[in-house]
C-alpha cells in the first residue's frame, strides 16, 4: 500500500493530479489493515484526548511555527497567498493557516440562484449513490448509512439517495457553508472517534461512519428553496480537526 499514489482530476484543468498527503508517513505506520478497529493501540490513536494533544503541538505552540512557519507551510501546500484576507505575517501558527479567510468575493462567487446546488466547501469530491441499481453505487466503500446517521427514520429515508463526499485537506480553507436553501428541520450530534481522514485511513478505518459528527437535516421543498427534497448535511471531525462550530 505503500506505493500507491493518491490521484485526483483537477476540475479547471482535466488534469490527473498526483496529491501530496499531509503526514502520510505517520499515517502509513498508523493504519495497517490488521489494525482496523483493534486492541487499545487503535483506541489510543484514534481517541479525543490524543487527538487534541496532536492538535496543540502541531497547530499552535511556538514550535510548530518556528518548525514548519507559516509562509513555507503555505509554499509547501501550495496556497495563494492572493486570496487571503489577512497578510502573510498574521497567519503565524499552521491553524491560523487552515482558519484563514478567503476573499470569497472574488475568488468564491456564487450563483444567484435559490434553486442551485453548490460546494459546501473547498474539497476534493467523490460522488455516488447508496442506491444499489445505480451504476455510482459506493456506499459500502466507504461508510454504512445506518452508522453514519444513527437515527432510524432519517436512514430509511436516506436509503435510495445520492451523496458527495467533501474532503477538506490541508491547504483548503476550513470552513463550510450550507450547500442548498432550506429550513432546518433536525440537528444532532454523534459522539465517535477521531480517525485521520487521510485516503489510506478510509480505507482501512472507514472513518465517515466512525468519526464524531455533525448531522444536519435540511428540507428544501419551501418557498424560495432548492426544491431537491430532504437534505443531509454531515460534518465530520478529523485527527487534530476535533471540533465542529456551527
Amino acid at each position: 500500500m505503500s506505493h500507491v499514489k493518491h490521484q485526483y482530476i483537477d476540475r479547471e484543468t482535466s488534469a490527473v493530479r498526483t496529491e501530496a498527503l499531509f503526514g502520510d508517513r505517520f499515517i502509513q505506520l498508523a493504519y495497517q489493515p490488521p489494525w482496523e478497529d483493534a486492541g487499545w493501540l487503535c483506541r489510543t490513536l484514534s481517541s479525543s484526548r490524543l487527538s487534541s494533544a496532536l492538535s496543540f503541538l502541531n497547530y499552535d505552540t511556538p514550535f510548530a511555527s518556528r518548525l514548519f512557519g507559516a509562509q513555507r507551510f503555505m509554499t509547501t501546500l501550495g496556497i495563494d497567498w492572493s486570496e487571503c484576507v489577512e497578510s502573510p505575517e498574521d497567519l503565524d501558527t499552521p491553524r491560523k493557516v487552515f482558519e484563514r479567510k478567503v476573499r470569497y468575493w472574488e475568488r468564491r462567487p456564487m450563483e444567484n440562484d435559490a434553486e442551485a446546488v453548490t460546494s459546501p466547501c473547498d474539497a476534493r469530491v467523490l460522488i455516488g449513490s447508496c442506491a444499489k441499481t445505480s451504476s455510482l453505487f459506493l456506499k459500502n466503500k466507504f461508510f454504512h448509512l445506518e452508522e453514519l446517521l444513527v437515527r432510524r427514520h432519517w436512514t430509511a429515508l436516506f436509503h435510495n439517495g445520492s451523496y458527495a463526499i467533501f474532503r477538506l485537506t490541508p491547504d483548503k480553507y476550513h470552513y463550510n457553508h450550507l450547500p442548498v436553501t432550506g429550513v432546518p428541520i433536525d440537528y444532532y450530534e454523534v459522539t465517535g472517534r477521531y480517525h485521520s481522514c487521510n485516503p489510506r485511513a478510509v480505507i482501512v478505518a472507514s472513518p465517515y461512519s466512525k468519526n464524531t459528527r455533525v448531522v444536519t437535516i435540511l428540507d428544501t421543498d419551501i418557498p424560495g428553496g432548492s426544491r431537491i427534497g430532504l437534505v443531509s448535511m454531515i460534518e465530520i471531525v478529523a485527527l487534530m480537526i476535533g471540533r465542529i462550530e456551527q
